[in-house]
C-alpha cells in the first residue's frame, strides 16, 4: 500500500495551518509566530491593537504584491505599500546574481510541528539564502533571528536536500530605500518558545 505523503493546508483568512493525511485526523498546527508571542508582547506590547492590525494588513498586501512581481513581473501594488515595494525592486535590480527559487514558501517541521511561510529563499554566490521581508521602522535584529532561526531549521527538516547558508532580513522603508541585515539565527531561544507555548498545567 502506497503511503499518501502528508499535505499542509494555510487557512489565509484565520492564519491557520492544517496537517492533512487521508485516513487520519488532521492537525492544527501552531505558527512561528504563535510560539514566538512572548517575544513579540515585549517587542510590541505597548503598541495599540489598531496599529498593530494596520500593519499586519499592510504588509500581508506588500508580501502578495512582492510575489505577484517575483512570480509573473507585475508592478501592483497599493499606494500605501508603494514606497515599501520601491525598495523590494531596487534590492532585486542591486543583486542581479540573487536568483529566487521560493517565494511565499509554505513549510512545516516534521518532529516539533510548528508551521510558517518563508518570505524568499534565493540562490547567490554564497549558496541559498533565506529573506525575510520587514517595514518596521525599528530593526528588531534578536527576535530577528529566532524567527529565522525557526524558519531554517523547519525548512531544512521539511526539504531534506534544502542547505541554507545565511539567513537575512531586508528592511524596506516607506521612502523605497532598503537596508539588508545579516542576521545570527538564534533556536535556543525558539526552543524556549516552543517549551512555555506546550506547557500545560497538570490536572
Amino acid at each position: 500500500m502506497m503511503s499518501v505523503e502528508p499535505q499542509l493546508l494555510f487557512e489565509e483568512s484565520t492564519h491557520t495551518y492544517t496537517l492533512h493525511r487521508e485516513g487520519f485526523a488532521d492537525i492544527i498546527l501552531p505558527s512561528v509566530t504563535q510560539i514566538m508571542e512572548p517575544l513579540e508582547q515585549k517587542i510590541y506590547g505597548n503598541i495599540s491593537s489598531v496599529t498593530l492590525d494596520n500593519a499586519a494588513d499592510r504588509g500581508t498586501r506588500l508580501h502578495r504584491a512582492v510575489e505577484q512581481y517575483l512570480k509573473f513581473g507585475f508592478h501592483n501594488v497599493d499606494d500605501d505599500c508603494a514606497g515599501y515595494f520601491g525598495g523590494f525592486v531596487k534590492f532585486m535590480e542591486q543583486h542581479k546574481n540573487w536568483k529566487p527559487i521560493h517565494s511565499e514558501y509554505r513549510f512545516y517541521h516534521p518532529a516539533l510541528l510548528y508551521a510558517g511561510t518563508c518570505d524568499l529563499l534565493s540562490t547567490t554566490p554564497k549558496g541559498i539564502v533565506l529573506v525575510d521581508l520587514k517595514t518596521t521602522a525599528q530593526a528588531h535584529k534578536k527576535m530577528w533571528g529566532v524567527q529565522l532561526a525557526a524558519y531554517q531549521q523547519g525548512l531544512e527538516a521539511f526539504d531534506k536536500a534544502l542547505k541554507i547558508a545565511a539567513t537575512m532580513v531586508l528592511q524596506v522603508s516607506t521612502d523605497g530605500r532598503y537596508i539588508l541585515h545579516s542576521i545570527k539565527a538564534n533556536f535556543s531561544t525558539f526552543l524556549a518558545c516552543y517549551t512555555i507555548f506546550n506547557f500545560k498545567e497538570e490536572t
